[in-house]
């Protein structure tokens, strides 16, 4: 846990502009910088960083913050982590807790691991680039048409046809093999000795998002099985918290807000050259939920792109039940049958590739389309058992506006009604409440609310007005905590520091747009600051109007002395008060 003042202390001595400006070439315009976006591709610059107010936005991608979020998304990183990067940047100490006797071992046993993949890479990389024993490993890429620069970004190297060529080469550089046997370059023979993981192989460098090697992927030029050979699990490598390529695709994910899923390594190499930056790839395991949150990371968006035989389906699928359950986007790249990245690219190019990107099906449609297609729908037992399938996925799909349209389809396509499916679903169609936007959803409201936040700190009337008629009484739920976060900062005295003020808006696309609100000065010319302060208060007193008048006629028709009826009391008695309190 950092310490509140020391977050204070690094946000007020990291200046946004000095921040963004080593990402972004930035012009003055105004009171602010504008710059083109680096989180999307763009040719007209929209992105607005307010140095006065120390916050950011992007009026063409929606993104905004304080330089806090703006590292975060940038980089990657958690809040705690973000803080802890700025503030070796700017000079501020943050004291960490001296780790234990056990801890500082397991940090230094780790160290040692990384040092010791990187000497297998630089000794792989050295053989493919220069060494005799690397001539098939060239040939090979020559054939395949992998360029140098590309060998270069993925680190390719080549383990020779020998037993020990690697163990001789780590004795030399005074490697203790018991330890690079935890990394799995290594194994011990049963007479004694060791011997090399990889003979006779290409090998694909597996880095973490920071690009430092953690693993090997090896794949044989010949007929020899298998055909791939993983790195095992170490204490620095774990299959199912990395992605091969996450280093490469990470800055253009960010771009994109996309990232595209495919299984294999040449299928990742393949889009490379060919300029699809925004891959990522499995190594050689089913996608999981720590897949999922470092996909997160970097991207709104997934498109998967899995073989189109029978193992390529049952990968999109176990995808799909994540995706689902997680609430992430995702659709599904088809290519014809038969052809994979590499082969799809090198017939029809990069062109015909992102239009079949831009045509992919949505995962659950193209799953429901699936199933229908290779089902008996005829028989009553056939119909049975896909409803049965395709409610177990539906009732995974977090929000319920898509699971309820998603019924709908499924009742056309199958020529049964809604009602019998939402039965079997397990209930009738979700109530009102539950249609409200959860956190994560951006809530519609009127632009009053948000024109009364910008007037506050402008206007310090308004902010008296605000005080003396009640936050609570004017603001919807999700806008009191930013309103009064405002009110604290004009009582204190001075300037409203905007960068902290979003700080408190824990939902990336509410704090999105509240930073276009508050980035620039432009809405508010022209406007009477009393009039939107009374225009809200009046909407509001008809608010409570409205809804005692409702209330009323519901407590006409409820047992008197129930629950309910006492509830309803409590409600119109709680309205009328702040209907007072607005007048």
């Amino acid at each position: 846990m950092i310490p509140d003042d020391k977050v204070q202390e690094v946000r007020e001595r990291a200046a946004i502009l000095d921040v963004v400006a080593e990402y972004v070439n930035l012009r003055k315009s105004g009171a602010n910088y504008l710059g083109l976006c680096p989180f999307h591709g763009e040719k007209t610059p929209s992105f607005n960083v307010n140095p006065g107010r120390a916050i950011f936005h992007c009026f063409g991608c929606g993104v905004g913050g304080n330089v806090f979020s703006f590292i975060m998304k940038m980089e990657g990183l958690t809040f705690p982590e973000a803080v802890k990067f700025l503030a070796k940047r700017v000079g501020v100490t943050i004291e960490e807790r001296i780790p234990s006797a056990a801890e500082k071992q397991r940090i230094d046993e780790r160290e040692t691991l990384y040092r010791i993949t990187e000497l297998a890479m630089r000794f792989y990389r050295r053989i493919l680039r220069e060494d005799p024993a690397g001539e098939t490993g060239r040939r090979y890429l020559d054939r395949r048409g992998v360029a140098e620069t590309t060998a270069e970004a993925y680190q390719l190297g080549f383990a020779p046809d020998r037993w020990d060529s690697l163990t001789r080469f780590l004795e030399r550089q005074r490697v203790p093999l018991e330890v690079a046997e935890k990394l799995g370059l290594v194994r011990q023979r049963e007479s004694g000795g060791y011997y090399d993981l990889f003979r006779n192989r290409l090998l694909f460098t597996i880095a973490d998002p920071y690009g430092k090697p953690v693993g090997f992927g090896g794949r044989v030029l010949d007929d020899t099985l298998p055909k791939y050979i993983n790195s095992p699990e170490s204490p620095i490598y774990h299959k199912s918290d990395i992605l091969f390529g996450i280093d490469l695709a990470k800055q253009s994910m960010r771009e994109k807000d996309a990232a595209i899923i495919v299984e294999g390594y040449f299928d990742h190499l393949a889009l490379y050259q060919a300029g699809v930056r925004n891959a990522v790839a499995t190594c050689g395991t089913a996608l999981t939920t720590g897949h999922l949150k470092l996909l997160r990371r970097y991207a709104g968006m997934v498109y998967t792109l899995f073989d189109s035989d029978a193992a390529g389906k049952k990968a999109t699928f176990r995808a799909m039940e994540l995706f689902l359950e997680g609430g992430v986007p995702a659709s599904v790249v088809e290519l014809p049958a038969g052809d994979d990245p590499d082969s799809f690219l090198g017939k029809e190019g990069s062109a015909a590739f992102t239009e079949r990107v831009a045509i992919a099906r949505p995962i659950f449609d193209y799953y429901i389309r699936d199933i229908l297609a290779s089902s008996d729908t005829a028989s009553v037992g056939g119909k049975v058992k896909v409803i049965d399938e395709l409610v177990q996925q539906l009732k995974k799909i977090a929000n319920p506006v898509e699971r309820d349209l998603y019924l709908r389809e499924i009742a056309r396509l199958l020529g049964e009604s809604e009602r019998t499916l939402r039965q079997v679903l397990g209930g009738n169609r979700a109530p009102a409440a539950a249609l409200q936007p959860s956190r994560g959803q951006t809530q519609r409201r009127t632009g009053t609310e948000d024109m009364l936040l910008a007037l506050m700190g402008k206007y310090p009337e308004v902010s008296g007005k605000v005080d003396e008629y009640g936050v609570a009484n004017l603001f919807s739920a999700d806008l009191i905590p930013v309103a009064e976060a405002i009110l604290r900062q004009i009582r204190i005295g001075g300037d409203v520091d905007w960068g902290l003020i979003l700080e408190q808006v824990e939902v990336p696309e509410e704090r999105n747009r509240l930073a276009a609100l508050f980035v620039r000065d432009e809405h508010l010319e022209g406007i009477s600051p009393l009039k939107m302060f009374d225009d809200l208060r009046r909407s509001r007193e008809k608010e409570a109007l409205r809804r005692i008048k409702d209330l009323k006629r519901e407590l006409a028709s409820t047992e008197s002395g129930s629950s309910r009826y006492m509830e309803i009391l409590g409600e119109i008695n709680s309205l009328c008060n702040k209907k007072s309190q607005l007048q």
